[in-house]
């Protein structure tokens, strides 16, 4: 136990004790009174003794309970706190949880956050006083909120300051970065009690205190190298139904006609019934078909047998807890779509999801190669699609006008392939290289590589839908080198053969062989591999994925060539204005909310672009607290945040100041004296 004001309790013990005992030492005054009868001398006598300064203290209950009194109203005015956490180390990194599952209102009708915020608060409020401690929070991306000091009001004000978020709950970043701060804490020079990391010797790393649901997507991913790090568990609510998948297609021989997948799981512990609508620019579809009643059946353990009959027998316990809805309508204009569970519970982000489409257009397609056979292998599959498409050779693309390739700032195709051929002609669009690279920043070719089978394609993705590509031989291709973000599409023993790599304005399938060295033409995939090329890239038959992203991505947008501002329109209704450069790319970061971002250009309405934000995140809605967190493959001290890390005393310290007045006040009152 410690006490936070035990000073002034002193100074006020100094003042009152000594007047209490002065009040039982001074003599009392009394009246000259003439009597008749010496019969109370005696009584008077002892009374003028009991009066008398400097006499022995006689025993007094009520003077006892006085000071009693007394010293219980002190104890309160020092201000004791019962310590129940270990004291702490020198440095402190408070790691605080800001995702979409934080969210979650709990019964008391506060949300996680509010909850890790106030349970941070009283454990920086607790802290001793030259410990030093600094703020991260973290949601897809941390940041600091205050680096390291030992002025308690600013790192609780920094704590006060979090902004929720609708973004995943990820620690790739957020660890690393405590770490780095914590590992070499230096005193900056004039200032007294800052400190940030340098490099040198280490003063000792920093424990770790972390404030979350557990909740975490890629905690068994990380390590903690340095320090110790301690779990406070936040939260209780359980009841959850969300939104966790969503896709938006255009039929691709019927345009004008939408279909609308929406996947809907039950994450709580009881069956549920709701209701799903789907809206278009704000108003229900027209009919019936535009609300759905759903039956979901309580969340299962993974580690369940989906065949496994349940133990009661019930029929309402068989139902499955997820459950696929479809769409479909006729739309010829664009807007928004809008799909909404209508159901109360405790996380209401994952109950609504938005896709921003275009209206049906022609797709265009480019062919650039210079070998007959090649063309031929292109015009056969065009035709096959009856897709309207143009021819150029290599040399014919490189020197074409840009009016010829370039249309409002973008590609006038909505998709270019390319033959044989590196090229750094690359306006804002899709593009499809076999044998070639873009000129771009990451990408090269090395070695080649002879006699190799293919041994995966990732036909989960939409390009790879449907191709076989089992059948399909490549006798050889080049080593490609590739960003991290670049994703594997078609792979051999120890090397990709094809990728999709997507940068700001561009998105690329990089085919590391060439069409003549393969069989790959004279297969079915090959044309079906072309028309989810066309479908996927050319937004033909998909919704363009880059403008649907989650809370906290980066969208880009390409700047029109005489556009001097930028400006997005945000879900919650502010409006954040940036200066941009004609016919470069405008990123903008700040996505943290689920719903819908208007991008405009000189507050031109045909230069504005819709971006959506989505949870769908079955990690986020899952929002059972993590009983058993762990960083890697080991588990972390958890303690519950629930409650507060320090029990202030005075409270009761004044409810036995009453109870002993009550006392006091009956012993007065029936003259008991000892």
């Amino acid at each position: 136990m410690t006490f936070l004001s035990w000073t002034t309790g002193l100074i006020f013990a100094g003042i009152t004790i000594p007047l209490l005992l002065l009040l039982y030492f001074l003599k009392l005054r009394r009246q000259e009174r003439k009597v008749s009868s010496t019969f109370l001398w005696k009584k008077a006598v002892q009374d003028l003794q009991v009066n008398a300064p400097f006499q022995k203290l006689r025993k007094n209950l009520l003077l006892f309970l006085q000071l009693l009194l007394l010293a219980a109203l002190l104890l309160g005015i020092a201000d004791p706190i019962a310590n129940f956490s270990r004291k702490p180390e020198q440095n402190i990194v408070v790691m605080i949880d800001r995702s979409g599952s934080m969210k979650t209102l709990e019964e008391d009708g506060r949300t996680r956050l509010e909850h890790a915020q106030q349970a941070a608060t009283e454990f920086v409020r607790n802290l001793p006083d030259e410990s030093n401690a600094m703020v991260i929070t973290f949601g897809s991306v941390p940041s600091v909120g205050c680096t390291f000091t030992d002025d308690k009001r600013r790192l609780e004000q920094s704590i006060q300051n979090i902004e929720p978020s609708d973004e995943r709950s990820l620690v790739g970043e957020a660890l690393p970065l405590a770490i780095a701060y914590s590992t070499n804490l230096v005193e900056i020079p004039g200032i007294a009690g800052s400190t940030v990391p340098v490099g040198g010797s280490p003063q000792g790393s920093a424990d770790i205190e972390f404030f979350s649901d557990g909740r975490i997507a890629d905690a068994n991913q990380q390590f903690v190298t340095r320090g110790k790090m301690r779990f406070y568990r936040v939260g209780q609510a359980q009841d959850n139904v969300g939104i966790t998948a969503f896709d938006v297609r255009r039929d691709f021989e019927r345009p004008g006609m939408l279909s609308v997948f929406v996947q809907v799981e039950n994450f709580g512990p009881t069956p549920v019934k709701t209701d799903i609508t789907i809206a278009l620019n704000g108003k229900p579809l027209p009919g019936p078909g535009s609300i759905r009643e759903l039956n979901l059946g309580p969340a299962r353990d993974p580690a369940d047998s989906a065949t496994t009959a349940p133990s009661d027998g019930s029929i309402e316990s068989e139902i499955a807890s997820a459950q696929n809805v479809i769409f479909e309508f006729h739309h010829e204009a664009g807007g928004v779509i809008e799909v909404k569970l209508h159901r109360k519970d405790a996380l209401a982000v994952d109950n609504v999801v938005f896709a921003p489409i275009d209206p049906p257009r022609d797709v265009r397609v480019l062919a650039v190669a210079d070998r007959g056979t090649v063309q031929k292998f292109f015009r056969q599959a065009m035709d096959a699609l009856e897709i309207n498409w143009d021819l150029m050779t290599i040399d014919e693309y490189e020197k074409a006008d840009d009016k010829a390739l370039i249309r409002n700032g973008r590609s006038a195709y909505e998709l270019v392939m390319i033959d044989n051929h590196d090229t750094d002609r690359l306006p804002p669009g899709n593009y499809v290289f076999f044998g070639g690279i873009p000129k771009v920043d990451g990408v090269s070719v090395g070695d080649a590589i002879e006699g190799q089978p293919i041994v995966y394609g990732r036909q989960d993705n939409p390009i790879m839908r449907n191709v076989n590509y089992d059948s399909v031989f490549v006798a050889r291709w080049r080593r490609l080198k590739l960003p991290p973000h670049a994703l594997g599409l078609i792979e051999g023993p120890d090397s990709i053969v094809m990728a999709l790599l997507t940068d700001p304005g561009h998105r690329y399938v990089i085919g590391a062989f060439d069409l003549l060295d393969s069989n790959f033409t004279l297969k079915y995939a090959f044309p079906i591999f072309i028309q989810n090329a066309v479908g996927y890239l050319a937004s033909g038959g998909l919704v363009d994925i880059a403008r649907m992203i989650r809370p906290g991505a980066t969208l880009s947008v390409t700047v029109p060539g005489d556009a001097t501002e930028a400006k997005v329109l945000r879900p919650d209704g502010h409006t954040d204005t940036s200066p941009v450069r004609a016919g470069g790319v405008f990123s903008y970061a700040r996505t943290r909310e689920v719903g819908v971002y208007r991008v405009s250009f000189n507050d031109a309405a045909e230069t504005s672009e819709l971006f959506a934000a989505n949870l769908l995140d079955p990690g986020e809605s899952m929002i059972e607290p993590n009983e058993k967190f762990s960083i890697g493959s080991e588990a972390v001290e958890a303690v519950s945040a629930e409650t507060t890390v320090n029990r202030p005393l005075w409270p009761y310290a004044v409810l036995a100041a009453i109870a002993i007045l009550l006392i006091e006040w009956w012993v007065y009152n029936k003259r008991v004296m000892i």
